[in-house]
């Protein structure tokens, strides 16, 4: 069972894969919001528990096995991510994809994480419907927000928190309209 989050306090999150396999998580980012602002940010490297890299995955983020293979195995790092994270909820961008991540990682290292989450993919569907594309970096450019290197944890995860910060403010939503900010979750 999800903590109790604590009011105004939110915690973006994005992985990098190295393969298509949820469970190989090479790199996580970690942005803390309290009162609409970023006040804490988090990157480290991950180990995943397999060598295989997928071409596509290294071309886009641009790990490799041997920038990771010294890295911290999952459960090392999610500790510290899990002390941030507090029972908050947790923002990312196609939330689908980041909880996948999560719960194959669960089940590997045989953990159970569990949280509440605000996905601003689909934010984005509902409050920025005109936009041809929803993915992140178009996203943050609809929103005048230079999000930085796309496919870098830290700078998506710090960008997921802006998106949300910003449409929060652009459509006036409050931290209590938790139906309208916990759109699509489900």
């Amino acid at each position: 069972m999800p903590r109790k989050k604590k009011n105004n306090r939110y915690v973006a999150i994005d992985f990098e894969k190295l393969d298509t396999m949820p469970s190989s998580v090479c790199s996580v980012g970690v942005a803390v919001i309290e009162n609409n602002q970023i006040t804490d940010t988090f990157y480290s490297l991950v180990c995943p528990p397999s060598k295989n890299e997928n071409y596509y995955c290294v071309q886009t983020h641009g790990l490799h096995y041997k920038d990771v293979k010294n890295a911290p195995k999952f459960p090392q790092v999610w500790k510290k991510v899990d002390k941030m994270i507090d029972g908050s909820p947790v923002i990312t961008h196609n939330y689908g994809v980041e909880r996948g991540c999560i719960n194959a990682c669960n089940e590997y290292y045989d953990t159970d994480y569990n949280y509440n989450y605000i996905c601003t993919l689909a934010l984005s569907r509902k409050y920025l419907s005109d936009l041809p594309s929803k993915s992140l970096d178009m996203v943050c450019e609809a929103l005048d927000y230079d999000m930085g290197m796309h496919h870098n944890a830290l700078d998506d995860a710090i960008a997921s928190a802006e998106v949300f910060i910003r449409i929060k403010k652009k459509f006036n939503l409050k931290d209590e309209d938790k139906e309208q900010l916990f759109a699509g979750r489900k």
